[in-house]
């Protein structure tokens, strides 16, 4: 068995070097090195699109399934971070961690909503 990764360095750049009865048809690839993937992730899009971000990897030097992956992880961080960190003034911050400390207060109202069967089934 021979890593698919060294047999594509060794291969760079020497298409005059292969012989003719080279193949790797009949060898067992595998790959140890860490680019290895384990997931996949399908999507579609139009031509246009395409066009676009094969441009850009290319200006960034990278495939475009580098180059995208690298444009969702930034994005979902960017998502994430707005999602779990909120700014708040310092008088408001401090309202807010009173609250905090304060139990809650269940009037009637909010009994009787609590109370109620939910009326869609994908809340759990």
């Amino acid at each position: 068995m021979i890593c698919a990764s060294a047999v594509a360095e060794r291969l760079e750049g020497s298409a005059d070097r292969i012989p003719t009865s080279f193949s790797l048809d009949k060898v067992k690839l595998y790959c140890h090195c860490k680019y290895m993937k384990e997931e996949r992730l399908q999507i579609r899009i139009d031509s246009e699109s395409k066009r676009r971000l094969e441009a850009a990897a290319v200006a960034s030097r990278l495939s475009v399934s580098a180059f995208v992956v690298q444009a969702a992880e930034s994005r979902a961080e960017e998502l994430m971070v707005d999602r779990q960190l909120i700014e708040l003034p310092q008088s408001a911050a401090i309202a807010f961690s009173e609250a905090l400390q304060r139990p809650a207060k269940v009037n009637e109202r909010l009994a009787a909503a609590l109370g109620r069967p939910l009326k869609f089934s994908w809340i759990d």
